[in-house]
This record gives structure tokens, sequence and C-alpha cells, in this order.
């Protein structure tokens, strides 16, 4: 999650630090706990070049964090007594840095969480105009289909196949948002936002895909464009299939391990979208448009791009239902939404989400903060339903990233959330007896697409 605005609605170190002994991965695969499955017998193994990341071997998820803070991934390692299988790591003097827009590969950083036992995650640009430092200035789709950024793509490429393991890969992340709409990608060169299309009542047909480029698939922009299809999301689409390709097709990068990128669980009560109903009331006099354009960029049925495209779905999910009293914008309504609300909101995307692919999903955001209090018995019942509600409810969630206490969200009546997981802290006792009622359920290492786990625990 960026950087947020008030809403009426509302460092993956570049050394991976040593951690305690009984937090390390488990040198040989169990058949229960900790996330393995019986060892193959006897152990051979394609090249780590041609492997992907698929989902464990029985139930359950992996269990993964950010680190915006050196120190974050050990308290929530600490907080939780298990290891984490895999790293976000996105920012800074991580895995994933950005230089101009473009992102490049940290090789060290990512060598070291590999050697950890840890998978990562990386990105390549947002997939909208903006002035959000994950891509270049003046960034749309319409240039990346043009080829404008082949050449940074292929420098990316070469980082990636320097390091040559298999990693989750998004071709952005969470363009719908949390607490506002960063939807862009409207107009016919892409450079406008979601409400001025909703303005002008020119939010489809704006987009017309260019040429397929030599030798990619003759499907590569189906669907992306027409009277039902949202630019914004059309563009995304046709990004997102077009970095797949550059990747896998062109560059040969077969063990990234690609997501669809993190479209938020908007807020979902009483079979209403009420979020979107909300966002569009902003719109007097074009109410009825822009609901339905809102519920459209927000349902997978429009913005997944396809099983050929996607190994994983890739989804944000908050809790953020406790709202600080003290904000003049707010009123009194706007205070306490329960969880139970949110827990409906997650079962109404999965079930669009079942309807359009089996693919596992991972909750690449998921958090459950009770404001900027770390040590609480309310935050505990969070953290207690979120868990139980994956773990029980949604058999195809099969990996969650804790997100922890990015400076943007510490900002007392701006967006006050801390969603690190410390230890010794109410939030930490109610996660252990989570795992210790599910022993067989929180995976601390990724198991690759033949089947094996993560070689640094064999």
């Amino acid at each position: 999650m960026r950087n947020k605005r008030p809403t009426r609605f509302n460092t993956f170190q570049a050394q991976v630090r040593k951690q305690p002994s009984s937090f390390r991965p488990q040198k040989r695969p169990s058949s229960s706990g900790g996330g393995g499955g019986a060892m193959t017998a006897p152990w051979k193994r394609a090249s780590l070049h041609t492997l992907k990341i698929g989902p464990p071997p029985r139930d359950g998820i992996y269990f993964g964090a950010y680190e915006w803070t050196a120190g974050d991934i050990a308290s929530v390692e600490a907080a939780a007594q298990i290891s984490c299988s895999h790293y976000h790591s996105g920012y800074g003097n991580w895995a994933l840095q950005y230089s101009s827009g473009h992102p490049h590969l940290n090789l060290a950083a990512a060598n070291a969480a590999w050697d950890a036992g840890k998978a990562i995650v990386v990105q390549a640009y947002n997939l909208y105009a903006g002035t959000d430092t994950e891509h270049p200035a003046g960034f749309t789709v319409n240039k990346l289909l043009a080829g404008d950024y082949d050449s940074n793509l292929a420098t990316f490429a070469a980082e990636l196949r320097a390091f040559g393991k298999p990693c989750w890969f998004q071709c952005g992340r969470e363009p719908n948002g949390v607490g506002q709409d960063y939807m862009g990608g409207f107009g016919t060169d892409g450079t406008q936002s979601l409400a001025a299309a909703i303005a002008a009542n020119a939010a489809y047909n704006q987009f017309s895909p260019p040429a397929i480029p030599s030798g990619a698939p003759s499907t590569l922009y189906d669907g992306c464009s027409g009277a039902t299809m949202p630019d914004g999301i059309g563009r995304i689409k046709a990004g997102q299939r077009y970095i797949h390709d550059f990747m896998v097709r062109r560059e040969g990068l077969q063990f990234l391990t690609f997501d669809s990128q993190g479209f938020v669980v908007r807020y979902y009560k009483d079979g209403t979208d009420n979020q979107d109903v909300y966002d569009s009331n902003d719109y007097v006099g074009n109410e009825a448009y822009a609901l339905t354009l809102l519920q459209r960029c927000s349902d997978p049925a429009y913005w997944y791009p396809g099983d050929a495209y996607c190994d994983w779905v890739s989804l944000t999910w908050y809790y953020l239902d406790y709202y600080d009293a003290g904000w003049s914008w707010l009123t009194g309504s706007d205070i306490l939404i329960p969880n139970t609300e949110w827990v409906s909101s997650l079962s109404n995307m999965m079930t669009k989400v079942a309807a359009v692919t089996s693919k596992p999903v991972m909750l690449a955001e998921f958090g459950m903060p009770d404001g900027l209090d770390s040590d609480t018995a309310y935050g505990a019942t969070k953290i207690t339903s979120g868990f139980t509600t994956v773990l029980t409810s949604w058999s195809q969630i099969k990996a969650v990233s804790l997100w922890s206490n990015h400076e943007s969200w510490l900002q007392v009546d701006i967006f006050p959330y801390d969603c690190l997981l410390r230890p010794n802290t109410t939030q930490a006792t109610a996660l252990q007896a989570v795992i210790a009622a599910h022993p067989t359920k929180f995976h601390s290492y990724v198991t690759l697409s033949d089947g094996l786990p993560h070689p640094r625990v064999l």
C-alpha cells in the first residue's frame, strides 16, 4: 500500500539478519507442520531456472511479511514463533530498488534472502499514470505497449536472470486503492484519472491496443477493450500480459511466478459494494455511471488477466475498522466497522475470484491494526478472526503477507494504523494460539513446482 490521503470513507534490508535458531528453517521437510511434505526419494531436482513457486503441498498458507523498518521481519517471527517463508522486498535498500522509476534487483539482497530460506516478491511498474515512484515520470501503458520501456525491462530481466531462482513477480500493485481510488489509464492516451473519465462520461472505448509484437500470441490483447471494459482496467490487463510475454517469451525467465497485482478487497455489507456506493456519491448527477464503473474496476471478471498470464491471484485485505473519533472529517457512524463486515467483504471478493479461476490466492497485503495501539485485546480479536477466516473459510487462499509499519500509516488524523506484530503482546499471544490450533497449516518455507521444498531446508 502506498501513501494514503484522508478520504471520507474512510527494509527488506540488503543484509538479511541472522535469525534465532528456533526460527531457522528445518534442515529436512517434515510430514507435519512447518510447511513441508514427504521428501521425494531419490532426490533429484530440475534447474531452479525452470521452477516456479507452487502452493503448499497440503492445506494451509505460506506465512510472509513486509519489512519497512529494520527489524520488522524479526519482530513478526518472534511474535509468531515461526519463520516467515517469504519477504516482500520492495523498496529502498532491499532486493528491489527503483532508479528514475525503473525497477532494479539488488542481487546481494536477493541472494541473502534466498540463502536464509526465504522467497522474495519483486515487481515491475505500477500500471497507471501518476506521480508514484514505482514507474518513471510520464509513464503510461500506451508507452509500455509501444516498446518505450523495453530496454529498461531488458536490463531488469538480465538482473533477474543473474538471480535465477523462483520468486513471485508482480506487474504493479493495488491499482484500485484501499481508502481511495488510484485508478488511472483512462482517455485516448491513458493519462486520465477515473474521476476525469466519470466527469466526461468517457470511461469506455478509449483504448485501442497496438499491433501485437512479433512472435507474441494473437490473443495478447483479447478482452482488453470494448463497451463494457473500463479503459483503465483494460490497459492494466494489457500491460500485465505484455510484461509477462516480455519476461517469459522473450527473455526466457521461467522461474518468475506471476501474480495479479493485488487488487483491493473493498468494503461490502448487506449484499452491496458499500465502498463503491459511497464513492459514487461524490459524482453528483452521475452516480449510477460512477457506481457501475467503480464496481467493474474491482471485479476479477474484468481485471483478471487470465490463467495464461498468472500463476497466483493476489489481493489486498485489511481490517481498517477503527477510526479516530477526533478526526474532524468523520462522523460517529464512521468510527467502527465490525470485523464480521470485513469478513463479508473478503467472502464477496473470493466468490468472484473462484468464479473466474482456481489459481492459488495470496493476500499480498494483510493487515489487522487497532489504530496505533500494538498491544490490545481488541487487536487480538482481529488477529484471531482474520487468520481463522483465511484458514477455514477459503482453501484457495494459500499465502499471506503481513503489513508492518510504513511511516505513511503512522500519522495521527491522516492514516494512523500500525500493522506490525510485536513479541510479548496480546496480538502475538493470539497469533500463537491460532498457530497452535492449526499446527499443519502455517508453512515457513515455500514449495517449488517440482513438489520439493526450498533447497535451503533439504
